[in-house]
Parts: structure tokens; sequence; C-alpha cells
């Protein structure tokens, strides 16, 4: 988790797209992979980066993980948002 707050934490400081190598490399450790937080940051990202159709699939696989009813809604709100075209 340490790892998937600093990667945050670069995606603010320098942008979506060196936070997302952090996260992506995280991922591929499959540490999290259960973890929604995980899919939930890839995706907000990828929307930052204007990569719509990558940020539904993870707002989805994040979704399939919450059980916390806000976070759940929020999930559903993004994905909406993603998945509209434009």
């Amino acid at each position: 988790m340490v790892a998937l707050n600093a990667a945050v934490a670069v995606a603010m400081a320098d942008g979506p797209q060196p936070g997302l190598a952090l996260v992506d490399r995280l991922a591929l450790t499959g540490a999290l992979e259960r973890y929604h937080l995980l899919y939930s940051t890839r995706a907000d990202l990828l929307r930052r980066l204007d990569r719509r159709a990558e940020a539904a699939e993870d707002y989805r696989r994040a979704l399939d993980l919450a059980t916390n009813p806000a976070e759940r809604r929020f999930l559903e709100r993004r994905l909406a948002d993603v998945a509209e075209p434009g």
C-alpha cells in the first residue's frame, strides 16, 4: 500500500504518466491484485490521460472488488463518466 501511495504522490507532483508507470509496475507484482484501490487509482490516471476505454475497464475491476457502498457509488459515477462518448 505504501508503494501505491507513493505512485499517487508522483502523479500529483509529476503528472499522471509517471504515476501510471509506477502503478503498472506495482500491478505486475500481483501484491495488490485483490485491492480495489489499485484499480481505481490506475483508472483515475488513465482517465486523466484521456484513455477512457482502459479507464472504464479498471473502474469495472475496482467495482468488482469494492464493498463499501459509498466507494461503489463513486466508482459507478466515474465509470459512467468515462463510458460516455466524447
